[in-house]
């Protein structure tokens, strides 16, 4: 332990420390030579005599959880003070508390010196807590312990010693002398009687100016000492001076600044022209202004025709991207809507032919170019008659392969979080297993062929088992149904007959039936070609198999009779409008009509339309429900198939947006524009503001018509909305 003090008891310092003893060092603060206040640092370090008694008692009281807390107490203090204490800085009960001593409890009349036998005044004690406390949920909380302590009384201060030696702790103890501060005088308000004291400082005057001899100069007494000096002026000025006269002027030497003539305040205005520099600075700062203002809408005037000019671009290369798959789709038609514009431009070629055979022919040359005209139509209604049969035939197995796909796939929704769920159903586990063996039989090639005849009879011998479990309840209903009617009254005699009669009209029997034909074909060594119809026939009867689910397979479907080809078809093979007042025409005997219409134009229109709705968030379900047709009754009947602005016939230009915008999308609310009057009338806010009174009656006309129209939607609205079925409607399968 080293120890150095300076000569002005400014500074200390303390090196190596350890538990054998204990100094008590008193640091004088500034200006603590004329005993105004001190502050004194107790430290622990070992080898060093005890310089100063101590007359304190440190007490370390170790609590549950190892935590200590320690603080210093007088020696003549008993233990029953020390518990009042340290219960008061705990805010509980000194009854609730237990001293305990090396696991004995100490009587409460003893005094800290009795028991303090440690070498540098420190008592340690057990602080624990009586049964009673335990029974009453008494706790001894450390926060309010240091919330009512306002200075701590210990501090260990970590000293790092030479190189090869361990760190070591100081334990070092506060004790905070406050000293007595005097009356220097004060004042009382005499509205509020509030009495006023003026500040005494703690610190005194320096010690070098108590050193001087002399007079000491203190705030103590607070006293004004005047002196009278004489000041030297940097060079010779003239002064303001009463007017007497003297007898004798002297002029200084050197250089003497005389008084200016007097000077007005309209001259001094004049001379300091601040209105006039406030012009300047006001027609400098207009200009910068405007020229920044200049730059900023020139830069925007650039951004503005940059965005325009990409926005031509985009729509004349989207423009020419739509009429290249225009030109693909009528040169190499693969689609049903395809097809159906051939047959719309067929018409539309046969309606301007004939007008001109009228303008220019009559009587009997009239006759025979009519005829010339409609074998030419013939010809070319057969053409693409022919490309759609053989296009439909090309993609019969990709759909049949796709459908089975699908079929097999396990269900899919959107659940919690986004999270995919997948769920396996006997009816996709069943399906999953059948297209194994549709695969197979697909791929499966006859011994003429090439194959191994072994693995081909394995095969038709497994699918024969399969097939054999497969059950058809649809098939099993109605042939005995169909049994029991007719041999009511000897079912029983003929039920071998009518097993086989069974066998042979199922499902099951007839793909039975085709695997047996095989088999004896392939004894007989027939060739590829003679098995190609064969093998045709079972596919087909097998992927009906896959199909067909038996649970739903016993419900009866909803049948309807189509009134032009006579025959009982399902519900969803009719054709639905939102006009119409009864669906009686099956969608086989609408496309035998043949299209006279592209109506590719209003699908596009339509999507269009869906897509505005579901971006703004629509709420009801108008532009979800309706049809292609339905656009093409909106555009060609109501709006006459031009716009309302600039009489633009062009369809694939013309567009349905709505004509409130606050409003939902409805027949009764919209408007025939082109896609450019579009974006424009979408910016609208107060329509009347620009649009003349005589166009707004037109278009109110339009929407009356429109309600007269699709009275019935309204109905249909309202039910898929009440439901939320419509929400699914143009969405991603992904979304539920």
């Amino acid at each position: 332990m080293g120890e150095r003090v300076g000569d002005e008891g400014e500074s200390f310092s303390v090196a190596g420390t350890s538990a054998s003893g204990t100094l008590s060092i008193s640091v004088p603060t500034a200006g603590g030579t004329n005993g105004t206040g001190s502050s004194t640092v107790a430290a622990a370090a070992g080898g060093v005599p005890r310089t100063t008694c101590r007359k304190d008692v440190t007490v370390k009281f170790h609590l549950m959880k190892a935590q200590v807390v320690a603080h210093a107490y007088p020696r003549q203090h008993t233990l029953d003070e020390v518990k009042e204490h340290i219960a008061c800085k705990f805010q509980v009960k000194s009854k609730f508390l237990l001293l305990r001593q090396a696991g004995a409890e100490v009587a409460g009349h003893r005094r800290l010196e009795e028991l303090c036998v440690s070498e540098y005044n420190v008592c340690d004690l057990e602080l624990l807590l009586s049964e009673v406390a335990r029974e009453e949920n008494v706790q001894l909380n450390l926060k309010l312990y240091y919330r009512n302590l306002t200075l701590p009384d210990i501090i260990t201060v970590r000293i790092s010693s030479e190189e090869g030696k361990p760190s070591r702790d100081v334990v070092v103890e506060i004790e905070n002398q406050v000293i007595t501060k005097p009356f220097v005088g004060g004042y009382i308000n005499k509205q509020s009687n509030i009495e006023y004291h003026h500040a005494f400082t703690q610190t005194g005057p320096p010690a070098d100016r108590l050193a001087r001899p002399g007079t000491k100069f203190s705030r103590d007494t607070q006293t004004v000492c005047e002196r009278t000096t004489t000041t030297a002026i940097p060079r010779c000025q003239a002064v303001q001076h009463s007017g007497l006269d003297v007898a004798e002027r002297k002029v200084p030497d050197g250089q003497c600044r005389l008084a200016l003539p007097y000077e007005t305040s309209q001259q001094l205005e004049q001379r300091k022209d601040v209105a006039g520099k406030v012009i300047l600075i006001q027609r400098n700062f207009r200009r910068v202004q405007w020229q920044r203002l200049i730059k900023k809408s020139a830069a925007e005037w650039r951004e503005l025709q940059k965005q325009q000019l990409e926005n031509e671009t985009g729509a004349q290369s989207s423009k020419s991207i739509a009429n290249n798959k225009t030109a693909v789709a009528r040169a190499y038609p693969k689609t049903n809507e395809e097809f159906d514009a051939l047959f719309a431009q067929i018409h539309c070629w046969k309606e301007n032919e004939m007008k001109l055979i009228r303008e220019k022919y009559s009587g009997a040359p009239k006759i025979a170019e009519m005829n010339i005209l409609l074998d030419k139509e013939i010809q070319l209604l057969n053409g693409v008659e022919r490309q759609r049969r053989a296009i439909r035939q090309e993609q019969l197995e990709e759909v049949v392969e796709r459908q089975l796909a699908k079929i097999s796939e396990p269900k899919r929704w959107v659940g919690y979080s986004n999270r995919v769920i997948e769920m396996e159903t006997p009816q996709t586990q069943r399906a999953r297993f059948l297209l194994v063996y549709y695969r197979r039989l697909k791929m499966a090639l006859p011994p003429s062929a090439g194959g191994d005849p072994h693995e081909h009879m394995t095969l038709l011998d497994e699918l024969s088992d399969v097939i054999v479990q497969e059950n058809h309840p649809a098939t099993e209903e109605v042939v005995f149904a169909l049994l029991r009617s007719t041999f009511n009254h000897m079912f029983q005699l003929f039920e071998p007959l009518i097993l086989i009669l069974f066998l042979t009209t199922t499902q099951t029997g007839k793909l039975e039936n085709l695997l047996q034909r095989e088999r004896k074909l392939l004894v007989c060594h027939l060739g590829t070609e003679d098995l190609a119809i064969l093998r045709k026939r079972q596919l087909t009867l097998l992927a009906d198999i896959i199909r067909t689910d038996p649970e739903k397979a016993r419900e009866k479907p909803a049948t309807k009779l189509c009134r032009k080809c006579k025959k009982l078809r399902p519900a969803h093979a009719f054709t639905v409008h939102t006009r119409q007042r009864s669906a009686d025409v099956c969608v086989q005997c609408t496309s035998l009509l043949g299209s006279t219409v592209d109506i590719a134009v209003y699908r596009s229109i339509l999507r269009a339309i869906r897509r505005d709705e579901r971006k703004r968030g629509s709420l009801a379900s108008y532009a979800f429900i309706i049809q292609e047709n339905d656009i093409k009754h909106i555009v060609e009947n109501i709006w006459h198939g031009h716009s309302v602005i600039s009489n633009d016939t062009d369809r694939a230009d013309l567009r349905l947006p709505r004509w409130n915008v606050a409003q939902d999308w409805s027949p009764w609310n919209c408007i025939c524009l082109t896609e450019q009057e579009t974006r424009a009338h979408l910016k609208l806010q107060r329509l009347d503001h620009f649009y003349q009174s005589s166009v707004m009656k037109e278009i109110q006309s339009k929407h009356a018509l429109a309600r007269s129209v699709f009275g019935q939607l309204r109905e249909i609205d309202q039910e898929f909305t009440e439901s939320g079925d419509w929400w699914q409607v143009g969405l991603d399968e992904n979304l539920v």
